[in-house]
């Protein structure tokens, strides 16, 4: 681990976005941040990050456990990406795939999105948006294809971020294409769809949205293919447009991906077929993500 220990600051500050992260039903069950703080720390103000895993590892009490775990994991995501470390994707897996494997699934907000993977947010701080940090595990499977419209994945899947986005590829083979648009182009064949969401669902990754024409037609052109592997990583600028995937079938491919304010904002927009005047957006919530992660261990 590249990040030695975690001080009561930042488990502080954590506490909150990493909670939000879990269903609602966890909040009826894991302890207060006080309490977390007096059981990890005692009369330290800082603690090693074995420690801390050592501590996850011996408590009864598998909801604090799960919590440590994603702590730990999430803390190391967050300095190797502001400290241009190598994250060891692999030890962060491990973190990661406990504090979901020790809590009944139900606990876990696992979803799968407009891009055709699985999404699991493990940390959602949303104080302003230059203060944004949204970190989620993505995982693509040949198995998710029967929960959502491919035509509707494919139709619907190049589009920009507001936000400066980092992808580490964890196993397989991740594809990134990258795009560029001419709104004043005679040949159009794409227009610009602005997603609208169901406000009345407000949990992290868990809402229905739909994606609608906004009759600005574009001609798009792709300017790079990337291919990246284990251990590798991939990086979108605010505003770019970019398509992703993965060419590793019948294997899974798993990533952590991360949204972050810090590095300037931008505008997020989708590009879809301009003969398509709304569409609803694939958006099949509570798939417990179990199998997939023990396919990924075998594949480690």
């Amino acid at each position: 681990m590249q990040s030695q220990y975690i001080d009561k600051d930042t488990l502080i500050d954590f506490y909150g976005p990493i909670v939000k992260s879990y269903s609602i039903d966890y909040l009826g069950k894991i302890s207060s941040v006080e309490d977390i703080n007096s059981l990890l720390f005692v009369d330290e103000n800082k603690r090693d990050i074995g420690e801390l895993i050592n501590i996850a590892d011996d408590l009864s009490d598998k909801y604090i456990s799960s919590f440590v775990y994603r702590l730990v994991g999430v803390n190391e995501i967050i300095f190797c990406r502001e400290t241009d470390n190598i994250l060891d994707v692999i030890e962060v897996w491990k973190l990661i795939s406990k504090s979901i494997r020790v809590i009944p699934s139900e606990l876990t907000i696992s979803s799968i999105g407009s891009q055709g993977f699985l999404s699991i947010p493990l940390f959602k701080k949303e104080a302003s948006l230059e203060s944004f940090d949204f970190i989620r595990l993505h995982i693509w499977d040949d198995s998710l294809d029967e929960y959502m419209d491919l035509q509707k994945c494919l139709d619907f899947s190049i589009h920009s971020h507001t936000f400066f986005a980092k992808s580490w590829i964890i196993t397989g083979k991740v594809k990134n294409d990258r795009y560029h648009y001419d709104s004043n182009s005679k040949n159009s064949t794409h227009s610009f769809f602005e997603v609208q969401y169901n406000k009345s669902l407000n949990e992290v990754n868990q809402h229905s949205s739909k994606a609608v024409n906004k009759n600005i037609n574009a001609k798009l052109t792709k300017i790079s293919e990337e291919v990246h592997f284990d251990g590798g990583y991939y990086e979108i600028k605010p505003s770019r447009l970019h398509q992703s995937g993965h060419l590793n079938s019948p294997n899974a491919s798993a990533t952590f991906f991360s949204f972050t304010g810090k590095d300037g904002l931008g505008e997020s927009f989708v590009i879809g077929p301009k003969d398509i005047e709304e569409s609803e957006i694939n958006r099949k919530m509570n798939i417990s993500p179990i199998y997939l992660l023990d396919k990924i261990e075998k594949q480690l």
